[in-house]
């Protein structure tokens, strides 16, 4: 299920007075939503380790404007990038808000080369449960324009977010609901588009990806609008 919508992780919760304990009193009180009947919300941690991409390789000072290549490695426990594998042939890319645009925080990655490319987690999960993985794609404002695609995968599960670049930074939020299958599951994501910078340098360049959550959640009610509300839990 994708829901490329404003506040589509609903991280942005009711008011204090518009709750009464966990219940939802009001069907307009979750940020650009529109709910009707028995609705709670509780919050949910990150099941992923370094979800945000602030934790990365040690530099000092940053080399270069352009980010830092991380060499891809078999296991996350020798990651320069703790908490995930990258599971590729070739590097990616570790961008800072200091020169280049990045959807939260100070850290994100970039995902070059297309496929050739892929940062992947796994997580325990509980067969049977619910969850929902959300995330953040964009443009690192750095020239790189056109089409993009990334692929999110959660198990077996699967979801393409497209993101039309004008190369000047921008991004949009998308999520992913599942019922696990298995006790572990294997978040991955990776560019299937290859993408050149506009500065005729010939570089290869490809979309920003962050802020990256997987919530497990009691159940999915069905809104007005056809999306869905997830009571945490």
């Amino acid at each position: 299920m994708l829901g490329l919508l404003p506040n589509g992780n609903f991280e942005q919760g009711p008011k204090a007075s518009e709750l009464k304990g966990t219940k939802v009193m009001s069907g307009k009180s979750i940020p650009n939503r529109e709910i009707s009947g028995y609705v709670e919300y509780i919050k949910s941690a990150n099941l992923l380790k370094n979800g945000n991409f602030e934790e990365g390789p040690y530099i000092f000072p940053i080399p270069t404007s352009e980010g830092l290549i991380i060499p891809p490695e078999i296991e996350d426990d020798h990651s320069p990038l703790p908490g995930w594998i990258i599971e590729s042939l070739k590097a990616i890319k570790y961008i800072n808000s200091e020169h280049l645009s990045v959807p939260q925080g100070k850290w994100a990655i970039e995902l070059i080369a297309g496929k050739e490319r892929a940062v992947a987690q796994i997580v325990k999960t509980t067969i049977g449960r619910n969850y929902v993985l959300s995330f953040v794609v964009g443009d690192a404002n750095n020239g790189c324009e056109g089409p993009m695609m990334v692929e999110a995968f959660a198990g077996k599960n699967m979801v393409m977010v497209s993101y039309n670049s004008k190369g000047k930074g921008g991004f949009k939020a998308a999520r992913l609901a599942f019922r696990a299958d298995s006790t572990r599951t294997r978040i991955m994501f990776y560019s299937t588009i290859y993408t050149i910078k506009s500065d005729n340098s010939g570089s290869l360049c490809g979309p920003v990806l962050d802020d990256v959550k997987l919530l497990s959640v009691r159940k999915l009610l069905k809104l007005a609008n056809h999306a869905a509300v997830t009571c945490f839990g």
